[in-house]
């Protein structure tokens, strides 16, 4: 019994001490190719600042501003006509996609800073194209949607907009 344990062992270690030499291989349909494209770093200005304009609170209501200007509110807010949606510019390489974040932004009171700020959902293009010519840029505008509790204190209400693009 002894005699074809050690002969086992030995074929196996014979076996896993020899390599196979591979034959040399070619890529069949040509190389295998590197790309990369350059883009230009894009620029983000601010055209004009969002403005609701005066909102007059008699219960809880969503004031909704689109980003073409329209406001509209629903009974239990009174809102002016129009608004002011906010714009900008942004430029880069032609013919690009863009691609836009905008989180919420936090909207405090200037007068009572004790007063509980509001929350703007902003709406509007999550991406845009810029034209051929990317130099010039391209103009968007955002819209947004404001909650507003009839406990809102008056005041003015101000908040800054985190709006990052992005190729």
């Amino acid at each position: 019994m002894n005699k074809v344990l050690l002969s086992v062992a030995l074929t196996a270690t014979v076996l896993t001490g020899t390599s196979a030499v591979a034959a040399p291989t070619s890529v069949s349909n040509g190389p295998v190719q590197a790309h990369a494209t350059i883009v230009k770093p894009l620029t983000l200005k601010k055209v004009s600042d969002m403005d609701f304009g005066s909102i007059v609170v008699q219960d809880n209501g969503t004031a909704s501003l689109s980003n073409a200007g329209a406001l509209t509110c629903p009974a239990t807010l009174t809102c002016a006509s129009t608004g002011t949606p906010a714009e900008y510019t942004v430029t880069g390489t032609n013919n690009q996609v863009v691609f836009i974040t905008k989180p919420n932004v936090t909207l405090n009171n200037l007068t009572d800073t004790t007063a509980p700020s509001l929350t703007l959902v902003l709406t509007g293009p999550t991406q845009v194209t810029l034209p051929n010519s990317g130099v010039t840029g391209m103009n968007f505008k955002l819209g947004g949607d404001l909650a507003i509790l009839a406990t809102t204190k008056e005041g003015v209400y101000q908040g800054d907009l985190a709006v990052t693009v992005n190729y």
